[in-house]
């Protein structure tokens, strides 16, 4: 292809984006950045190192739910196998090297990987870069995360688009099950000094929107909480106390939450707590007592049935 044919399709993908950023009443700038992971992702995919990954993050409720999607700018995976920062940038300078005819040109000169590690048990990297559509400079960022505990992974999913003529990314994808439970452990560890709002959202969305069953969820919080050395005990859980539910403190931070992403008729957060209790409290209480059984969940009438 030449050079002409290539700024023919830059130019021709930036307008078809100006117009998603438009019919979505999106911010042009997020849509491009949306679009830069989109590709990244198709690239992945199509790479030699797909199985070495697993989605996660924000970018899951795009592929579970494409008409509701909490904003990310970066892009959230699982890696298995070697943490090594230089094995892990040269499989990602492979993968931006991948051709496609979407438009976007990856500088691999501004590739770079960096450790996120924050503390002994639980390390990472960060890869950096940039890149071009016509003038347009676009940053990325990918953090890869190792050591998760996780069940029941499904096999390679499709993802949306923004642009459906183009080829469509395919990878495995963190089990919503693992997603939820690694929520409410960090609830239960955090108690009244959490202030991650947007988890006590997630996990009331995720049930109202996804097919959950009582013996994979048990499993996966159980997995979670003996991964992170965190014991289950019988001990009354303070996110569910009156005095959790009820906190001034804690309705303050979730209104700010509410407003700052735009979530209107979101109920109070005592309503959103009580929602979650009655999702994960029978099944952690299960664990404490050593029982499995198999219901599903229904958020018709929001039980296990």
């Amino acid at each position: 292809m030449n050079n002409n044919m290539v700024k023919d399709i830059a130019a021709s993908v930036k307008q078809r984006l100006l117009n998603v950023s438009r019919e979505r009443r999106e911010d042009y700038n997020f849509v491009l950045r949306q679009y830069v992971l989109q590709r990244l992702m198709y690239r992945l995919g199509v790479s030699a190192f797909a199985d070495d990954f697993l989605l996660k993050g924000g970018l899951l409720f795009w592929v579970w739910n494409e008409s509701f999607h909490r904003p990310t700018q970066d892009m959230d995976l699982l890696g298995f196998g070697s943490d090594d920062i230089a094995l892990l940038k040269d499989k990602f300078l492979s993968v931006i090297q991948i051709e496609s005819d979407d438009g976007l040109v990856f500088d691999p000169q501004k590739l770079e990987a960096i450790d996120i590690k924050e503390d002994a048990k639980y390390q990472g990297v960060r890869i950096t870069g940039r890149a071009t559509l016509v003038k347009a400079d676009i940053p990325y960022q990918i953090d890869i995360g190792f050591g998760d505990a996780v069940v029941a992974v499904e096999s390679t999913t499709e993802i949306p688009v923004f642009l459906d003529d183009l080829p469509a990314p395919k990878l495995k994808v963190y089990p919503v099950e693992s997603v939820i439970a690694e929520k409410f452990h960090a609830m239960v560890v955090l108690g009244l000094l959490n202030s991650r709002m947007k988890d006590f959202f997630d996990i009331v969305t995720l049930a109202e929107m996804m097919h959950l069953e009582s013996k994979v969820l048990q499993l996966a919080i159980q997995a979670t909480f003996e991964r992170r050395d965190t014991a289950i005990t019988g001990d009354p859980l303070t996110i569910f106390t009156d005095g959790f539910m009820s906190s001034a403190d804690k309705e303050k931070q979730w209104r700010a939450f509410v407003s700052k992403n735009r979530l209107d008729g979101t109920a109070s957060f005592s309503e959103t707590v009580n929602k979650i209790q009655l999702l994960l409290e029978p099944l952690y209480q299960q664990i404490v007592e050593n029982i499995v059984d198999d219901r599903q969940w229904s958020s018709e009438t929001w039980s296990w049935s």
